[in-house]
Parts: structure tokens; sequence; C-alpha cells
């Protein structure tokens, strides 16, 4: 009875252990905090480096889950942050900076995560089109966009006014979306202009079609597009996930660079509707390849000597932004405090890992 009775004992014992094992495990798998991330346009590989993080399990070591939602364009998106229907999510800049010129109610947003450095948006036209330079949008040109809520539309407006182009007069804009639906638009000539980002373009460029891109001002080249935003609220009392949720992203950008073919096949893995039909495993590979280089130029477009700091602003470029709505008509005045717009707090947080170290791991990656 003894023995039997150390026996149970040990089993007993045993038995605890292993429901408090048990239960400290659905204790963990219950702290990951869901999170619901948008996007403006349709997925694509611009999101090439959040879904290498998701497959290496960068977010779950930051106890992150994430959703996926897709709006169409920024405008629409920044309100469903405004509103806290999206946790994080990736717009452009330009509807925040309108909603903060004098006599507007600003909104409660703030970008945390500068992610595409300079700017996507370029202009497209096929090759043998009438149109060589942007001044020559005129007398009822039509522009195609992806949605007339696109953060590229003020920018856009902008720029064709200090060319001494008006709306309706010299050009209309028209929602054509992205892709496929989009490509034929072009190639029909339903719009004289395709007005898009790179990754839609160089989606574009690998189904064959004679395609010309339109030079711009620099100044313009030089401004940063999308980037990763907030409410307020969680900005000041849930940093925790903006800095996990960075961190990750970091790290896959830096996959993305080291071994952009793992982050092609691994893109597809997730998004399986998304992979082109009809095409060999190597045709698909480097048609992914030269759609990831297109986005991965902005992602890494750091001075030429500067340390890559991920995720910072500068005080200057949210104010050549603003100059360039002003200038451009879209704002009646300059006097907008930047300061409120974004915020570096978290940038130090966003690079604190060992990067030698996961650009190995990343060169190994199959």
């Amino acid at each position: 009875m003894k023995r039997n009775d150390k026996t149970i004992g040990l089993l007993a014992r045993s038995g605890m252990a292993a429901l408090a094992a048990l239960v400290l495990g659905m204790l963990s798998a219950g702290a990951m905090e869901k999170i619901v991330v948008g996007q403006a346009t349709a997925t694509s590989l611009t999101f090439g480096p959040v879904f290498a993080a998701v497959e290496l399990g960068f977010f779950k070591e930051e106890n992150l889950e994430l959703e996926h939602r897709n709006f169409q364009g920024a405008s629409v998106l920044i309100p469903q942050i405004a509103n806290k229907t999206v946790t994080i999510g990736f717009p452009g800049p330009d509807p925040l900076i309108l909603s903060n010129q004098p006599g507007r109610d600003p909104l409660p947003v703030q970008f945390f995560y500068n992610a595409a450095r300079r700017s996507i948006w370029e202009f497209l036209v096929l090759e043998d089109s009438p149109i060589k330079k942007l001044s020559d949008i005129r007398n009822g040109k039509k522009i195609g966009v992806g949605a007339l809520a696109n953060a590229n539309v003020p920018i856009t407006r902008a720029m064709l006014a200090e060319l001494e182009l008006h709306p309706t007069k010299d050009y209309s804009f028209l929602a054509i979306g992205v892709g496929a639906p989009a490509f034929r638009a072009t190639l029909n000539r339903d719009v004289d202009v395709y007005n898009t980002f790179d990754t839609n373009i160089a989606a574009f460029e690998v189904t064959g079609a004679k395609l010309r891109r339109l030079e711009q001002d620099q100044k313009y080249l030089d401004l940063f597009s999308n980037g990763f935003a907030a409410h307020i609220d969680t900005i000041k009392n849930k940093p925790e996930i903006l800095i996990g949720f960075g961190r990750a992203f970091t790290k896959g950008i830096i996959v993305c660079e080291v071994n952009p073919d793992f982050c092609v096949r691994n893109f597809y893995k997730h998004n399986p509707t998304l992979k082109p039909q009809g095409a060999s495993d190597e045709e698909v590979l480097a048609r992914g390849r030269h759609i990831l280089a297109s986005r991965m130029k902005s992602y890494l477009s750091f001075p030429v000597g500067a340390p890559h700091q991920f995720g910072s602003y500068t005080s200057e470029s949210w104010k050549n932004f603003v100059v360039a709505l002003e200038r451009g008509g879209e704002l009646k005045s300059t006097d907008i405090d930047v300061s409120k717009l974004y915020t570096n707090a978290f940038v130090p947080e966003f690079n604190k890992f060992d990067v030698e170290a996961l650009r190995k791991r990343a060169a190994e990656l199959k």
C-alpha cells in the first residue's frame, strides 16, 4: 500500500504538473494580441516583408496575431484608423495632412513608422502615346488611378497645378483599380495616363506590355509615401503593440533584402490565389523578384553613408510635403504643426535586434 500510495502521489504530482503546463500554454496562447492591419489597396508583394515576418514567427515573438483588411484608398483607410476599426494602417500621408489644416477637425491619427522612404507613385503611358511629359496632360486627358480616395490624388493635383494644368479642363481622374482590370483599361486606352504605385507598375511590366514612365520633378520623387499609422490612443496606451509590429516588419525587410527569392515564394505560399497562373515556377519567381525589387528600393532608401534607422521620419520631409500640397493649391496655408502628424519615439526599439545574425539566417532560407 505504501508503495502504491507513493506511486499514486507521484502520478498525482506529475498530473498536476502536466495540467499546470497546459494551463500556462493556454494562457500564453491567450496572451497573443490580435490586431487589424489595413492596406489602402489590394494585397501585393508590397507586403512581402510582412508575410516573411509572419512565416518566420517574428510577429509571434512579439505576441501579435495579424488580421488583414484592404480598403479603397488612404482617404478611406485613415478614418478606419481614427475610429479604431483598424489597429495599424498602411496609408500615404496626404489625407492626414489635409485634415490638419486650419479650420478642419484633425483626425486622431499619427504615423509611427516610415516604410516607403521615397515616392512610390509614377505616371505610366503606352510606349506609342503622344504624351511625352507631364505638361502634355491637357485638353481633357483622362488619368487612371486605383481609387479616387488614393493618397496620390492630392499630390498629383498639386503637381499638375504647378504646370498650370486645371482639373476638368485639362484632365480628369478615372478610378480603374489595380492589377489586370487596370492594365486592360490602360491597354484599351480608356485612360491616357495611369498614375499608380511601383509594385503595380512592375506587375504591369512583367506582362510584356510596352510602357513608358513620365519624368517627375525630383522634389516629388523625394517625398516619402506609405507608412504605418495608428490612433493616438494606441500610441499612448499600447506602445508595445507598435514597437513589436515595427520590429517584426523591420526584420521582414532585412530578410527580403538578403533573400528575395524566399520572400517571393513565401508570399505566394500565404496568398496562393494571387500566384500567376499558367507560368512555370521559374517564371513566377523571376516576375515576383522584379515586383518586390521595385518596392524594396523605397524601403531601403537611406542617404548614402547614413545609418539605416528603419521607421524614422524627419521634420523636414513632412514640411516638404506640406509645401508641395500648398503650392499645388491643395492647402490654403502651410501653417501646420507637422510634429503632431508623426512620432519617432519607437524607432530605437524597431532597430533593436542582432542584424548580422538575422542576415545570416535569411541567407540560408529556402
